[in-house]
């Protein structure tokens, strides 16, 4: 059995307001994560952890199970954990309910590696220059390449959960620690946790993604580039997933279909993608434009991404973000290009 435990109870004190309730699409920012273990074939069980029940109750169907919460994180993840007698083999997942945009992938790749590893968790690469301080002057200068920036769910089977300690401990792969190793999963750059009032101001964001395969023929198209070293990818138009994704965001952004938009485009024998961005591009103002690529192939840092894009989108360099890293060969991602895209805008 795997059970998801989301955790609502929280007092949204850095937030300065009811966080979870925030509306998010229409409704409250909490349902969303929940919404996608409800739907998620492999989850079994949920119980929610919330502050009072009656609040809650119209979201969640009959299966569900809700908890009083508790002071802390960890006394409302144990009270949660008490209405369940474990077996070996069961699986208990941590989530929080302010990680609005958790995705079923992350859900089915925690739970893989904690049937095989006994205990997993979502984390990011730390990206930004990170130094301690003491008192009012930074201290020591630290190792990023070694840090990694924790999101939920977190998970451990439930042979790991009869031995480990719940104290006060910030979360689940914390407490873990000690007792058992933690398998590292990658996080989506979508899936975090929403914490302070900025963080709510930019919910207005929106999320496209888009993969190809490569062929064995043609020169791949990448950002509005030409990269002549790989062939292009498998596609109807020149295949440029990354401009893909950025479309079906902005399309999202404008409750738009990207694939009806593109299949126009194709049906007159237009290759070009970065001409079924236009219509998208009408009447919006882009503020900020977040990627994240996986590939194995071709090296991403050594491409003017950044000067194409901008161009394309008729929007300053400073806008845009870029990161890139391989999957370290846990997915097929040598055969093809994955892209994700998160995109602020505004629409006139």
């Amino acid at each position: 059995m795997n059970v998801a435990i989301i955790l609502a109870a929280g007092k949204s004190t850095r937030a300065k307001q009811d966080k979870l309730f925030v509306s998010l699409h229409g409704f409250p920012l909490w349902t969303h994560s929940y919404n996608t273990f409800l739907n998620h074939p492999k989850i079994d069980k949920i119980i929610l952890v919330v502050p009072n029940k009656s609040k809650f109750q119209k979201y969640i169907n009959e299966e569900t199970e809700l908890v009083i919460g508790g002071k802390t994180r960890m006394e409302s993840f144990k009270n949660a954990l008490s209405t369940l007698k474990l077996k070996d083999e069961d699986i208990v997942l941590d989530h929080n309910a302010a990680n609005p945009f958790v995705s079923q992938k992350e859900i089915s790749d925690v739970i893989k590696e904690t049937k095989k590893y006994g205990a997993a968790a979502l984390s990011c690469q730390c990206i930004d220059t990170t130094i301690t301080a003491s008192g009012s002057f930074y201290s020591t200068l630290l190792d990023r390449s070694t840090l990694r920036l924790m999101q939920t769910p977190q998970a451990a089977r439930g042979d790991i959960m009869k031995k480990i300690v719940l104290n006060n401990q910030s979360d689940l792969a914390s407490a873990i620690l000690p007792f058992h190793k933690v398998k590292i999963v990658e996080a989506n750059p979508s899936n975090k946790k929403i914490t302070f009032p900025e963080d709510l101001k930019s919910l207005n964001y929106f999320i496209g993604e888009d993969s190809h395969a490569f062929s064995t023929a043609g020169i791949l198209v990448l950002g509005g580039l030409k990269v002549k070293t790989q062939h292009a990818l498998l596609a109807n138009s020149d295949g440029d997933v990354l401009l893909h994704a950025i479309g079906r965001a902005l399309a999202q952004a404008k409750n738009l279909s990207f694939s009806k938009i593109a299949d126009k485009f194709c049906k007159k024998g237009e290759k070009n993608s970065a001409k079924y961005l236009k219509p998208l591009l009408e009447n919006v103002e882009i503020q900020m434009i977040s990627i994240s690529i996986e590939c194995q192939k071709p090296k991403i840092d050594s491409l003017p991404l950044k000067e194409s894009l901008a161009k394309i989108l008729k929007i300053s360099e400073e806008k845009i973000r870029i990161s890139a890293h391989t999957g370290e060969g846990l997915e097929n991602f040598g055969n093809g290009i994955r892209s994700t895209v998160i995109l602020t805008c505004i629409c006139k």
